[in-house]
């Protein structure tokens, strides 16, 4: 899968901080405390209920894995990988329209 890349940098939560504090006016501070805020309503409600729905962003959904054999690569090991659970992201008509624009 070939990836398209624009920028050469990462989107962290100071960076998303400094725009709200650029474009609205709050604080860093409050700016930073309201990403964390949101941020953990997510990982709450994926914990709890498995998804998670953002209109006219996507949706997380958390997918249980089942244990499956591998191995190792430097060893060509056989090994048998844990079950898990995972998040997946599905973006939503307008990411998509947007990003391939």
């Amino acid at each position: 899968m070939n990836h398209v890349t624009t920028k050469d940098t990462t989107v962290t939560k100071a960076t998303i901080a400094e725009n709200i504090n650029q474009e609205i006016g709050l604080s860093k501070e409050d700016s930073s405390s309201i990403i964390d805020d949101i941020l953990n309503e997510i990982k709450t409600s994926l914990a709890k209920d498995g998804i998670v729905k953002i209109s006219s962003f996507g949706t997380f959904l958390v997918k249980k894995k089942k244990e499956r054999p591998g191995n190792i690569p430097n060893t060509s090991e056989k090994v048998m990988i844990q079950a898990r659970n995972s998040v997946s992201f599905r973006p939503s008509k307008i990411i998509k329209k947007s990003i391939n624009n």
